[in-house]
């Protein structure tokens, strides 16, 4: 049976992964990178809009769709990934005193996807199923580090990102200086960036491939999550991603 394939499907497979790791292309350019004649091409990305695989803009230019988001999450199902992240964010929050979250890159925002309430009185956090702007926030800064730090500048005039306080990082210019910081200590930190008086950091999450499209964070108020006790939390951020790259088949190369 495995002889047995129909040559378009398989052609939007293509079409799909090619979109993954290049985004936002033209069916001409769809065309040229697979050798896949324009008029075919045109029939599988249409037909893929309408599935809501894909979606295109006025410069008919296409990008991957929101229900990949969908097919994703049903997908990483079978990990349970958030079931594997519950003890984990628990013992974040007991660690640190701080609200821990697990958040997903979705349709450049991030969304969390689970959240443990930090066990002290006063606290701060967004409750799972918030969607945070990439620009403002601890884990959208590494969504942004990992997966935009070569189209920064298009990021940004596509999105036209807004200041939420006084703190936040409007420019590219200004995100690719943040960028290469928080490539160098393996986190990034929303330093009262969205809300005056919370602090957050958040570290990567690698999936079998490498790639980054989820991240854990904490959050908490400046008061009692210092700058001085940034460093201490994100070590133990980055020992419970670890723990969770793992689960999704990383293996960090030697």
């Amino acid at each position: 049976m495995p002889d047995y394939v129909i040559p378009n499907l398989l052609n939007a497979g293509r079409v799909l992964k090619l979109l993954a790791s290049e985004p936002e292309l033209t069916a001409l350019q769809i065309s040229r990178a697979l050798g896949i004649p324009r008029t075919t091409v045109i029939r599988i990305v249409n037909s893929l809009v309408r599935e809501g695989l894909l979606e295109s803009d006025e410069r008919h230019l296409y990008a991957l769709g929101p229900a990949l988001i969908y097919l994703g999450m049903r997908a990483m199902a079978g990990v349970d990934l958030t079931g594997l992240a519950k003890p984990l964010l628990k013992q974040l929050a007991d660690q640190t005193g701080e609200t821990a979250h697990l958040a997903m890159l979705s349709d450049e925002k991030s969304l969390l996807m689970e959240v443990c309430q930090s066990p002290l009185p006063i606290r701060a956090g967004a409750p799972a199923g918030t969607l945070a702007d990439l620009h403002c926030s601890a884990t959208g800064k590494v969504f942004l580090a990992w997966n935009f730090r070569d189209r920064l500048d298009d990021y940004f005039r596509r999105t036209m990102p807004r200041p939420r306080t006084g703190r936040t990082i409007v420019t590219a210019e200004r995100m690719a200086k943040e960028i290469a910081l928080i490539l160098k200590r393996g986190y990034a930190v929303d330093e009262e960036e969205f809300f005056d008086g919370i602090r957050c950091a958040a570290v990567p999450v690698f999936n079998s491939r490498g790639h980054v499209t989820i991240a854990l964070g904490i959050t908490g108020v400046t008061q009692r999550l210092t700058r001085g006790r940034v460093a201490e939390c994100a070590a133990r951020l980055k020992a419970a991603a670890v723990i969770l790259s793992e689960a999704l088949g990383h293996r960090p190369s030697a």
